[in-house]
């Protein structure tokens, strides 16, 4: 027999036509099987993706009788006529074109004479090319065969395989070894194949398809798949690590990791016991995980079925893998043995109605159909045996080789094995969405559950562990060592006056009248003794419904000079929102601006505040000689801020000056902050960023600018302003902060961060500013910050990037995630952000019940009396411990606003009654609710 070599860099390359000379021959057409249409549908929809491609690399150890081998390869193609197979059209549909057998060919690569380091890795060069290697459907062939020759003093070989899905499956792999090792051995010896005729070939089994579907067979099979998956949920919301993109690319990344050597015997032990197959025992496992993973009580999950239900099926070579489509509802939290019953009924039932294809049921449905994403099925759970891909071929070592394209099919498939060495566990993710460590862990948290599950069925789903203590450790206890020594003082009020001791000279407000700080303490001073004399005392609510101004910051001083805690209001807000805060804090005596009394409810004193630091003009006002108490310690009430009731009637949120002190304390050391510092106020006085902007620069002797009103959002005037103030830090609420990142910035600006919070940012800056961009985010219950992260600028030409995360809890904070059940989850796997530490607000005014509700015992830490606020906020552990922000979990937010994104066209809006702030946003051709 001749000998055909090829060079290295032409393996697997036949001679043009050589492939498709029996063409000329007598063909055979027949229609094409439903698998086969959509496969061939796909083919033109993705010509050239090796999406389909199933690729076999076996390592060959010994003397290799390379004649025998291409014999026993071409006897399998002549045997099976899928493999001689092409595809043709007639009236607009696929047909099977099956051509009469011809000379098979075995191209050989040899890599005997590469150096022994580089020999290797052309080896696996090689069959990586050829596992991505197209096919072409009309030309074939589907199989395609290569042998590289490694030499060596025990010669080795490696056997490269590749078909194309719509010529084969799963099960064909184990059918083609079982035939190869049989006329591998007879050709070797000289003997004749002993393989028994096939009694039927694929295009049979295609027409007996059709027939029995036409029979009546696809209606009642379609109506009960109808009652079942009718109205299921469409997409499974999978803990992804990125953004679904728009179009996959069906890159695949993958986790694979052996279980615990137990696991083999306790899954016997197990399905023995509860009477189920080890598929149903860890489909039920890979329910679970995603029950916990996604907090959805409906799943819908795919798994292959081998389709062969005819004794006759059982020997050929095609594609008849069918997939189904489990549902599992776990409303009531139900126990891993209770979702073991379930999943064994399901599954039993499904089986009963495997006969439909899938892909008919999916038109059926009809659901949406998106290129981000896969119709109906998106998880994928398959169990193997590790059989069949390893032949036994006499006289020769035989070794599977890894032989991937590099493709997936789903946005997650979870493949359990069991080999010699126990269970192993695969996962193969979208690389679109999913990273190799995210990937890991999240196969580490089912490998985990598995476990626990195997030992106690009877645990709830919800007490199922998700990761091993290493892990939690490093999640619960390193991530949230956040301890940093406090500030020698009790509150900001001591750091201020400390600040205005050292330097009564220095400016404090800049508006754009200055303000020095022994102005300001004496203003305040003055204020504070008229507070006293009109009965302000330890922890009265006293109300500010000032804009900013000298005089604000005065009044503030001043309330807590006196004993007070402050109540912001914002003086623009619609009044039926002011008359409400007012009547529910409770605040007997009402700050206004001079000339500005407004109203207040019956019982409410309104005061107007002084105009100047001096005073010069005015008459010393009565009680002016009234004596101050010693300054607030850090359990004392500093100031009461609303919410803005989007989810709700809004809250009056209690923050003690230890909350604000800790808030002061890590700006100063994140940020650096002295007092040449110039900061800026421009969030509105109602929003808890202004406390955010205020206290950390007059505690530290820096300088606050505040922008006259034209200027403060509209972004190609506040860049210039800031730049001429000499500003070097900033925050700016994030749809303001996103239009200013994209002006030009002034050459020379002194600003050294830019600081962004209040609503998710969208993207990272652009690269080349001439300052650091940090986002934070933070419930107004914990003292407006709790996470912080420096943004790294989007690489050039990357194109779109995920928004940035949110940082890392700042000084003295605890941040734990927590699923539906109250269990803490491991990164990657999105939960309720709960919050605690030093921050932490006492609770909502008058509001007990809510409280309680919102404000909890801390389960984790083990400190007596350690609370966690429930911020209702959906977030994600990143792999490195940093924070995502995914959204509010309980989807009720009221319509504030409208964000209108057309292009170029920056459009402002006016806010909706009630609301106090409206963010202006343009991008990509939107109408957003904002």
């Amino acid at each position: 027999m001749a000998e055909p070599t090829t060079a290295a860099t032409d393996l697997l390359t036949l001679p043009p036509g050589e492939a498709a000379a029996a063409a000329a021959e007598e063909v055979f057409v027949f229609p094409a099987s439903s698998g086969q249409r959509r496969l061939w549908f796909i083919d033109g929809l993705e010509p050239g993706s090796p999406l389909y491609n199933i690729p076999l690399a076996l390592r060959l150890t010994g003397g290799l009788d390379e004649p025998a081998l291409e014999a026993a390869l071409g006897a399998i193609v002549r045997r099976h006529e899928a493999l001689r197979t092409t595809f043709g059209v007639e009236a607009d549909e696929p047909v099977q074109v099956v051509s009469p057998p011809g000379a098979f060919r075995l191209p050989r690569a040899d890599l005997a004479g590469l150096p022994p380091a580089v020999r290797g890795e052309e080896a696996r060069r090689l069959a990586a090319r050829e596992a991505g290697r197209p096919f072409d459907l009309a030309r074939g062939p589907l199989l395609r065969a290569g042998l590289l020759r490694l030499g060596g003093a025990l010669p080795q070989h490696h056997l490269l395989l590749t078909l194309h899905h719509i010529a084969a499956d799963g099960w064909s792999l184990g059918v083609l070894g079982r035939e190869l090792a049989a006329l591998y051995g007879a050709f070797r010896s000289g003997r004749p194949a002993a393989l028994p005729e096939l009694p039927i070939q694929y295009a049979d089994f295609a027409a007996g398809q059709r027939e029995r579907l036409e029979g009546g067979l696809r209606e009642r099979q379609m109506g009960w798949w109808r009652a079942q998956l009718g109205d299921a949920p469409r997409l499974l919301e999978l803990p992804l690590a990125r953004p679904r993109p728009a179009a996959r690319s069906h890159r695949a990344v993958r986790a694979v990791l052996p279980l615990a050597p137990a696991a083999a015997a306790a899954l016997r032990e197990l399905c023995h016991r509860e009477e189920v197959t080890p598929f149903m025992a860890l489909f039920a496992a890979f329910q679970a995980l995603l029950f916990r993973a996604t907090g959805q009580r409906d799943l819908v999950v795919g798994t292959p079925i081998a389709n062969r239900g005819a004794a006759e099926s059982e020997g050929l070579i095609g594609l008849f893998v069918n997939t189904l489509a489990l549902r599992t509802r776990l409303d009531g939290d139900p126990s891993f043995r209770v979702l073991l019953r379930q999943v064994r009924e399901t599954a039993v039932a499904a089986y009963a109605h495997q006969d439909l294809p899938f892909e008919e049921l999916v038109e059926e449905l009809a659901p949406e159909r998106s290129l981000s994403h896969n119709p109906l099925v998106q998880a994928v759970f398959g169990l193997g045996d590790g059989a069949g891909t390893a032949p036994e071929l006499a006289g020769l070592v035989v070794e599977p080789l890894a032989a991937e394209h590099g493709t997936v099919k789903f946005d997650l498939a979870l493949t359990v094995e069991e080999g010699a060495g126990g269970l192993v566990a695969r996962f193969d993710g979208s690389a679109d969405l999913y990273d190799a460590t995210p990937l890991a862990r999240l196969l580490r948290a089912f490998a985990t559950l598995l476990g626990a599950a195997l030992a106690d069925p009877g645990r709830r789903l919800s007490e199922l562990p998700l990761w091993d203590a290493a892990l939690a450790h490093q999640t619960l206890v390193e991530w949230n060592d956040t301890a940093a020594a406090p500030p020698d003082a009790a509150s900001a009020l001591e750091l201020f006056a400390r600040a205005a001791a050292r330097a009564p000279e220095a400016p404090a407000l800049l508006a754009p009248e200055v303000a020095t700080y022994g102005a300001l303490d004496r203003w305040s001073d003055r204020l504070a003794r008229r507070l006293r004399a009109l009965g302000v005392g330890e922890e009265t609510r006293v109300a500010v419904a000032m804009e900013h101004s000298p005089a604000r910051a005065a009044a503030l001083l001043a309330v807590w000079k006196a004993g007070g805690a402050y109540v912001s209001l914002d003086p623009a807000d619609p009044a039926e929102r002011r008359a409400f805060q007012l009547a529910d804090c409770g605040a007997p005596l009402l700050l206004v601006a001079a000339g500005c009394r407004g109203e207040a409810p019956a019982g409410v004193r309104v005061l107007e505040v002084e105009a100047s630091a001096d005073g010069a003009g005015e008459a010393p006002p009565a009680g002016t000689d009234a004596a101050l108490p010693p300054l607030p310690d850090g359990d004392r009430l500093a100031y009461v801020i609303y919410t803005s009731g989007s989810t709700g009637r809004p809250k009056g949120v209690e923050v003690p000056h230890r909350g604000l002190l800790n808030l002061v304390a890590w700006h100063q050391r994140a940020y650096g902050v002295t007092a040449a510092d110039r900061a800026t106020q421009l969030a509105g006085v109602g929003f808890d960023a202004s406390v955010w902007e205020l206290w950390p620069y007059l505690a530290a002797g820096a300088a606050v600018a505040i922008p006259p009103a034209e200027v403060r959002a509209d972004p190609p005037r506040l860049v210039p302003w800031l730049a001429e103030q000499g500003v070097t830090l900033t925050f700016l609420p994030t749809a303001l902060a996103e239009l200013a990142l994209a002006e030009p910035w002034p050459a020379g600006t002194p600003l050294r961060a830019l600081l962004v919070g209040g609503d998710r940012l969208h993207a990272p800056p652009r690269p080349g500013l001439p300052f650091r961009v940090v986002n934070h985010y933070g419930p107004t219950e914990c003292s407006v910050v709790a996470t912080a992260g420096m943004v790294e600028p989007a690489p050039a030409g990357a194109g779109a990037a995920p928004p940035p995360p949110i940082g890392r809890p700042i000084d003295n904070t605890r941040l734990v995630l927590v699923d539906a059940g109250g269990q803490a989850v491991p990164p990657g796997v999105p939960g309720e952000g709960w919050l605690g530490g030093s921050g932490l607000a006492r609770g909502y005014l008058g509001r007990p019940d809510l409280t309680a509700e919102r404000f909890v015992p801390d389960p984790f830490s083990g400190e007596p009396g350690a609370r966690l606020y429930r911020s209702g906020d959906l977030l994600r552990r990143l792999p490195e411990g940093g924070v995502e922000f995914l959204g509010r979990i309980d989807h009720q937010v009221k319509v504030r606003g409208f964000r209108i994104e057309l292009g170029e066209i920056e459009v402002a809006l006016a806010a909706l009654p009630g609301v106090h702030q409206v963010a202006v946003m343009v991008r990509d051709r939107r109408l957003v609710a904002y």
